[in-house]
Parts: C-alpha cells; structure tokens; sequence
C-alpha cells in the first residue's frame, strides 16, 4: 500500500488498525463477506480484506482509511438503519465490554490521529452530551453520521448497568449543509422496567 501520511490538509493522519479492523468485522456482521469486499474493491483496496492477520498496534494512514468510508457512504447511500447496525457492531469490535465511557471517547481520539475531535461536554447521571468536530464518518454532503452516532450511544450503553439504555434526543442534522459533519449529540439515560 503506498504511504499517503505526508498529503497535505484534511486527509493528513493515521488510523490504528484496531479501527479498521473492527470496523472490517462489523461489515463482514452486517453485509457478510463479499459486502465487505464490495466496499474494499470500491474503495480500492480490496488487499485489505485479510488484516485481521496483521498488528492490531499498526496504523494506516488516514487518506486510505477515509476512501474506505467513502465507498461505504457511497454504497450504503441512504441506508440509515444499516449504517446504526454497523455502528453498533463497530463499539463492540472495538470496545469490548469493560470499559467506562470517558475511556472510550479518549481512546477513538488516539487511534484516530487527524483533524478531528469527539469530546464530553456534559456528564450527568441522567444525561450525557458530546460534541464531535470534522467527524470522519460522515463528512459528505448528504451523508448522515448514524454510524458514528450509533457507536457512541452503543459505547455509553455498554458501559452503564444492563437495566439502562442510552436515548438520543435533540439531534438536528441539515445533512445538506457543508459542516452538518461537526455536531452535539445529546444522550439521555432511563432505566428500563422489566415487566
């Protein structure tokens, strides 16, 4: 693969392989293999289908990453619900259980090293709000940010006691407007009642 990590602007970075390769898995859940060599061979870079047999502490570099996002938003064009799923599956690729969630927000900010940025602005018992800037996963026009927006709901439940679940109220997306990819996500937190 050649190295693009010296492209100047927004495509300037790196991505641990532990993000590609849970996101890889969570294609391979929900498209089952041959989609996940449909985005790999769109994005030209079908060699990739096989680095789960690589180090996990390796990286990638950030413009590689970023076409495989492409030919994804490309190929699941409009395809919310798809695109939550695999966000689901993708916090738990890449977080199994175990970890709290202001570990997590701080870890996806390591492993991906470009210009962007998830943070906690609030952190209440009953709610949680976070800001992301430049989200990578999104940053099309007319992509909405369901995967990423399903990941962190997805890392926050997992970290909080099996009778909880994590709902997001309160997200406006003009997925026309050119910066729709920098945007607050507000999470409430409710105890489930089991009848």
């Amino acid at each position: 693969m050649v190295s693009n990590t010296d492209i100047i602007g927004e495509y300037r970075g790196t991505v641990k392989n532990r993000v590609l390769t849970a996101l890889l898995q969570s294609y391979m859940d929900n498209l089952d293999y041959d989609g996940m060599k449909s985005i790999l061979k769109e994005a030209g870079l079908l060699e990739l289908k096989d680095i789960r047999d690589v180090d996990p502490e390796g990286e990638i570099d950030f413009f590689s990453f970023k076409k495989i996002i492409s030919a994804q938003n490309c190929l699941l064009y409009d395809s919310t619900d798809l695109l939550s799923e695999i966000g689901r599956k993708f916090s738990f690729y890449l977080f199994p259980f175990g970890k709290v969630f202001e570990e997590i927000v701080e870890e996806i900010n390591k492993m991906v090293v470009t210009d962007w940025q998830v943070k906690i602005v609030e952190n209440r018992a009953e709610s949680v709000i976070i800001r992301v800037d430049k989200c990578i996963f999104c940053s099309e026009i007319g992509v909405s940010c369901e995967l990423f927006k399903s990941f962190l709901i997805h890392s926050l439940e997992k970290s909080l006691p099996s009778d909880y679940r994590v709902v997001s109220y309160e997200t406006k997306e003009n997925i026309t407007n050119p910066n729709h990819n920098s945007f607050i996500l507000k999470l409430r937190i409710e105890k489930t009642f089991i009848s």
